[in-house]
């Protein structure tokens, strides 16, 4: 997983981080996130964790490479984007109380304040889309906190 971290200006994080096709691709996701942003909030930085978590899931999972997670932090919002090549779609579905998988959406609509899908084009110009979701957010807590490793694994 390649990482890259960049001030675009002075009240915007951007946490850019390219997902490889492989399960454990959302959970570094989620440590790459936790460690940039340094949220003081214990219930929103579960939140925002759990939503990184199922959005970069269900790209890789559902999706088609290549997949892109970023978060955009400003003072007042939080943006979580995930774009993948797959025009199709994500469906909210709502399993049985026997089915073990199928909440992903469910939980991402709960625990954002907004989420969406946005149609987008590829790097290659190929049909893609953004699946997305914003939350209050509380600044960082330190300006020097961030990810510098070109990867979280060797």
């Amino acid at each position: 997983m390649m990482i890259e971290q960049s001030r675009v200006a002075a009240d915007t994080l951007v946490v850019d981080i390219a997902l490889d096709m492989t399960p454990c691709s959302p959970t570094d996701a989620r440590h790459t996130v936790d460690a940039a942003l340094g949220i003081g909030d214990e219930s929103l930085r579960q939140n925002v964790l759990l939503l990184v978590t199922e959005l970069a899931t269900n790209a890789v999972v559902h999706g088609s490479p290549p997949c892109r997670l970023r978060v955009r932090a400003r003072p007042e919002r939080l943006r979580i984007e995930v774009s993948d090549t797959d025009p199709r779609q994500p469906v909210v579905l709502h399993p049985g109380p026997d089915v073990d998988h199928g909440r992903g959406l469910l939980l991402v609509a709960a625990l954002a304040d907004d989420w969406g899908v946005d149609q987008a084009h590829g790097a290659s110009n190929r049909d893609a889309k953004v699946v997305w979701a914003e939350l209050p957010f509380t600044p960082l807590t330190s300006p020097e906190r961030g990810v510098s490793q070109p990867a979280l694994r060797p």
